[in-house]
């Protein structure tokens, strides 16, 4: 498994976390997504989870606590609460094959459980089915600031 420029890895993991994700990985040839525990010898070193809301164990996100606005490079706004990053073993890995010759490729990789894309990614355009799960989420989680 590669990392590459689109790789999307600036969710706080360190280095020896990723060199950990690609060798554990590196015998899969389909796109997977896998939410697991960090090994015990694998110091996460400032691995957050910045989710709030019934998956990550928490009551829903009352819309009052929340804030909307653009994340990065995102061009729709992401639900947001003004509460921290929490610390976390977990970390949701997706990777699957990319480019001409189809490596895999490590596409993300983040602190805490699997939750599904935003309403407002593009690639939920024409996905009326995954639009609404996404929505049916998103009311009830949100992001820390």
């Amino acid at each position: 498994m590669r990392v590459t420029a689109e790789s999307h890895l600036d969710h706080g993991l360190s280095p020896e976390c990723v060199a950990w994700i690609l060798g554990e990985f590196a015998d899969r040839t389909a796109f997977f997504i896998v939410t697991l525990e960090l090994p015990p010898e694998l110091e996460p070193d400032g691995l957050v989870s910045a989710l709030y809301g019934p998956l990550a164990g928490d009551e829903p996100v009352p819309e009052a606590e929340v804030t909307y606005a653009c994340r990065g490079a995102r061009t729709a706004p992401s639900r947001l609460v003004a509460r921290p990053s929490r610390p976390t073993r977990v970390v949701t890995v997706i990777a699957g094959p990319d480019g001409p010759d189809g490596a895999m490729t490590l596409y993300t990789s983040y602190g805490g459980p699997c939750a599904p894309r935003e309403p407002g990614d593009p690639q939920l355009q024409g996905n009326e089915a995954g639009l609404a799960e996404s929505r049916a989420f998103w009311a009830l989680h949100a992001l820390a600031l």
